[in-house]
């Protein structure tokens, strides 16, 4: 198994949960690679191999899997440039998530401590599952869906590429929650979602346009 290059922008989240999750599988990090000019550094003991130079760089992608730790749509853009380029896109998930044997996890995605994936669940490229959030059988979890901690998706569920699922949410089984969608913290949701909308609230509904 190749190290991971973690490809870091500034401080957030996203990066520490990668090396918290990778030092309790065992799995090395041999470094960090930096791009964009963020004045606000990640902190870590990590080394700094270079730039985003490196991401262009054959014998480099071929000896190390890559891990786009930036929370926004750099993560799929330089990830789809690595694959493009012949490099592999690194799969994280914390050795304290149980994910069943017959769910697939596609390639960029994170899954942290405690959260469970159930049996053929598909949760797609450049995922976010956050501590302790459930994914129950048969979800669909399109490309660059972030799912909060402590969220909870029943079965049959499908979330479409982009969309967000706010801490401790819950989603009734078999709806879909439409791309780009967000649910607010805590909701229950009971109806599918449309595309692009912002639903809150116990039953959820759509959020009100400011006047």
């Amino acid at each position: 198994m190749k190290p991971i290059a973690l490809v870091v922008a500034r401080r957030e989240t996203l990066p520490r949960i990668i090396i918290d999750a990778c030092a309790a599988w065992g799995r090395p990090i041999a470094g960090l690679i930096e791009v964009g000019d963020d004045a606000d550094r990640l902190k870590t003991d990590l080394p700094v191999l270079g730039g985003e130079e490196l991401l262009s760089d054959a014998p480099f992608l071929a000896a190390h899997d890559i891990f786009v730790g930036i929370g926004d749509g750099r993560r799929r853009t330089l990830s789809e440039a690595v694959l493009a380029r012949g490099g592999s896109i690194a799969t994280v998930i914390h050795p304290a998530a149980i994910v069943s044997a017959s769910a697939k996890i596609g390639a960029g995605t994170v899954i942290s401590a405690g959260v469970v994936v159930q049996m053929d669940a598909v949760v797609g490229r450049y995922c976010s599952l956050n501590t302790a959030c459930t994914v129950d059988h048969d979800n669909v979890l399109e490309d660059a869906v972030n799912i909060a901690p402590g969220a909870h998706l029943a079965g049959g569920v499908q979330v479409g590429e982009g969309a967000f699922i706010g801490i401790g949410a819950t989603i009734k089984g078999w709806l879909r929650i439409g791309a780009r969608a967000t649910v607010g913290a805590g909701a229950v949701v009971l109806k599918a979602v449309p595309d692009g909308v912002t639903v809150v609230g116990n039953p959820a509904k759509p959020m009100s346009p400011k006047a």
